[in-house]
């Protein structure tokens, strides 16, 4: 039987962008928890966090390493959501 086979080429190039995207994402997950361990051992000891909104000044005690912590987890933390997200946008893309 011949039976005509058509490639669609957007599937494919969305497929590899999901793909591409991934790998970022992975790549910023590790270099998140690399820094969120660098805080951690407290290197990082001469950075100043300061929180400036119209209607709080918010300046945490000096050389804190949980600040630090926390403002190094929450790139890999939305990472890792994205990664899920875009491994469950290449599933459905295969589906169809």
């Amino acid at each position: 039987m011949n039976s005509f086979s058509a490639i669609d080429p957007a599937k494919n190039l969305a497929s590899v962008t999901i793909r591409i995207f991934q790998v970022f994402s992975v790549i910023l997950i590790c270099l998140s928890g690399y820094m969120v361990y660098l805080a951690y051992l407290e290197l990082m000891i001469d950075w100043n966090l300061s929180f400036h909104f119209f209607f709080l000044d918010y300046s945490p005690e000096e050389n804190s390493k949980n600040w630090h912590m926390f403002f190094f987890a929450i790139p890999g933390i939305l990472s890792l959501i994205g990664f899920f997200i875009l491994g469950y946008l290449g599933r459905v893309i295969r589906k169809e």
